[in-house]
């Protein structure tokens, strides 16, 4: 397999773990609260939105998000996740749309979007500078696009003890996703970004594309809702970063 289909296997065999061990709290409170506050509070205007989605997983923004009033769409490479997507926004009684896409390659038509998020996708993009520039064109003029990320390669030197402290605090491992990480994850050795400065790479590569009003905030602390999550996070830089589509790209 190349590196886009391994990164596409990857998640497939992972997503029922993602969707249930994962991801499974933050559908619910005070967890979607958080989440939903998280992303809301940078939104781009007042009002119902037409909101992406991009790299779903298990669909917790764009099923949070309809439950906040908002139009969404979730889309993903991996077919498995879709499924796990549509049942949770059945169970928590919405129903986004969902469609198999590439996150580097959207097939929407221009200005299609109030607000395009991710969380977590950047970094497992075989090919990101193309993804930020496919999510521009997909803004509508005043859009914006909302990342949530992290230097993930760059940050596992720290991981064994935060594991190690969250097991001795909760007796348990923290959760994961797959059972063979050559399988499900392998392929980050390969990943473009593995070894870069982020978000300093993102908002490069924003301003180059010609994003406006570009800005990061280090949120790990904010989306620290439970004693889990503060041990997981700790030590953690993970960023909120967000760019806008110029008025003047009609």
């Amino acid at each position: 397999m190349d590196l886009q289909e391994r990164i596409t296997h990857g998640w497939q065999v992972s997503a029922e773990g993602f969707s249930r061990r994962v991801v499974a709290k933050d559908f619910e409170m005070p967890g979607r609260e958080v989440w939903t506050r998280a992303v809301l509070k940078l939104a781009p205007r007042e009002g119902a939105l037409d909101i992406l989605d991009v790299g779903t997983g298990p669909g917790l923004f764009a099923t949070i998000l309809a439950m906040a009033g908002h139009r969404t769409i979730g889309i993903d490479i991996s077919e498995n996740m879709l499924m796990e997507a549509r049942k949770n926004s059945r169970r928590m009684g919405v129903e986004p749309e969902y469609f198999l896409m590439n996150s580097q390659e959207l097939t929407f038509p221009d200005h299609s979007f109030d607000l395009i998020v991710s969380r977590n996708v950047v970094w497992t993009i075989k090919e990101p500078e193309l993804a930020y520039k496919s999510w521009l064109r997909c803004l509508k003029p005043g859009g914006r696009v909302i990342v949530f990320d992290a230097n993930h390669d760059r940050d596992m030197e720290n991981s064994a003890g935060r594991e190690q402290k969250y097991e001795e605090r909760f007796g348990e491992k923290p959760p994961v996703s797959y059972t063979d990480y050559e399988e499900a994850r392998g392929f980050r050795r390969e990943l473009k970004l593995r070894d870069v400065n982020r978000p300093e790479w993102d908002i490069a590569v924003m301003e180059r594309l010609g994003y406006e009003n570009i800005g990061w905030e280090n949120v790990s602390e904010e989306v620290s809702y439970d004693e889990k999550n503060r041990i997981l996070y700790e030590g953690k830089q993970f960023f909120r970063l967000y760019g806008d589509k110029s008025y003047s790209c009609q």
